[in-house]
C-alpha cells in the first residue's frame, strides 16, 4: 500500500458516524459527530474570516467614500455588543445605525442570503426595520423569543413593493446575534438557522426520529413549526441525557447534506 493510500485509510477513523438504522442516508445525531464538524469549521477559511473580530471595514481610498471590504460579522457583532446595552451614540468610532447597517450587510454576504436580489430593496428595508426597534426591544426579542419568534416575523416581512420574504436571513441574523450577545448563556442557542439544505433534509430526520411523513412545505415560512421539529428530534435522540445544541444540529446536517441535495 502506498503512502497516500495509507493516509486515506488512517483518516477513516475520523469519518462521521452514519445512522445505520435509517432507511435514508443520514448522519447520526451524536455529540461526537458535532465535535468533528466544529473542528472542521474552525479550519475552514471562510468561517475563519467571518469569525475574526479584528476584520473591520476597509475603504478603497482615504476619502472613505467607497467600501473595499465591509468587515466581518464577528467584528460588527463585537461593536453591537459594546453599544447595545448603553445609551451611547458612538462605540469605537461607529454609531448604532452604522453598526446595524454593516452587520446586516456582513451576515448577508457571508451567508449568501441575497437580500438585494429584489431590485436592491432588501438590505435597506431590513436595516430600517431593525433600527425602528429600541435597543432594549431588540435584546428582549432575541433573549426571550417565546413561541412566536416575533423578531423573525419583523425581519422577514414584506413591506415594500417588490420586496421578497427574508426568512433565511432573519433566522441567521437572530442566530448569530444571540451567539455573540449571550455567549455562555442558555440564550446563545435560542435560534436555529433555516436554509435550503436544512429545509430539504429535515423531513428524513423527522421520519426517522418522530415517525412522521412531513413535506418541506409543512414548515416553509413557519419558523415556530420548523424549530419545534428540530427540538423534538433533539429531545428524542438525547433520551434524557444532554441534547446536542441547535447550533450543533444545524452545523452537522448542513455540512453532511450540502453536497448531497
Amino acid at each position: 500500500m502506498g503512502l497516500i493510500s495509507k493516509e486515506i485509510e488512517a483518516s477513516k477513523i475520523y469519518d462521521l458516524e452514519l445512522d445505520k438504522e435509517s432507511e435514508f442516508d443520514i448522519v447520526a445525531l451524536t455529540r461526537d459527530n458535532v465535535a468533528r464538524i466544529e473542528a472542521i469549521i474552525r479550519l475552514d477559511s471562510s468561517y475563519r474570516d467571518s469569525n475574526d473580530e479584528t476584520k473591520g471595514i476597509k475603504y478603497k481610498n482615504k476619502s472613505e467614500d467607497e467600501v473595499k471590504y465591509n468587515g466581518s460579522s464577528a467584528y460588527w457583532l463585537k461593536q453591537l455588543k459594546g453599544i447595545i446595552y448603553t445609551d451611547e451614540e458612538d462605540y469605537n468610532g461607529h454609531n448604532y445605525e452604522d453598526i446595524i447597517s454593516h452587520l446586516v450587510i456582513a451576515i448577508d454576504i457571508e451567508n449568501s442570503t441575497h437580500l438585494n436580489s429584489d431590485n436592491k430593496i432588501g438590505r435597506k428595508a431590513v436595516i430600517e426595520r431593525l433600527l425602528e426597534l429600541k435597543r432594549q426591544e431588540l435584546i428582549d426579542y432575541l433573549k426571550n423569543p417565546g413561541n412566536e419568534y416575533e423578531l423573525i416575523n419583523i425581519i422577514k416581512k414584506r413591506e415594500k413593493k417588490g420586496e421578497k420574504t427574508h426568512f433565511s436571513f432573519a433566522t441567521k441574523f437572530c442566530h448569530y446575534a444571540c451567539m455573540y450577545l449571550f455567549k455562555g448563556e442558555p440564550a446563545e442557542d435560542n435560534f436555529s438557522i433555516y436554509d435550503n439544505v436544512l429545509k430539504k433534509c429535515l423531513p428524513m430526520y423527522i421520519k426517522r426520529y418522530l415517525a412522521k411523513d412531513v413535506k418541506e412545505t409543512d414548515y416553509e415560512n413557519d419558523y415556530a413549526k420548523y424549530i419545534e421539529y428540530i427540538d423534538l428530534i433533539r429531545k428524542k435522540v438525547a433520551n434524557g441525557t444532554d441534547m446536542i445544541s441547535r447550533n450543533g444540529f444545524d452545523h452537522l446536517l448542513w455540512y453532511y447534506h450540502k453536497g448531497r441535495n
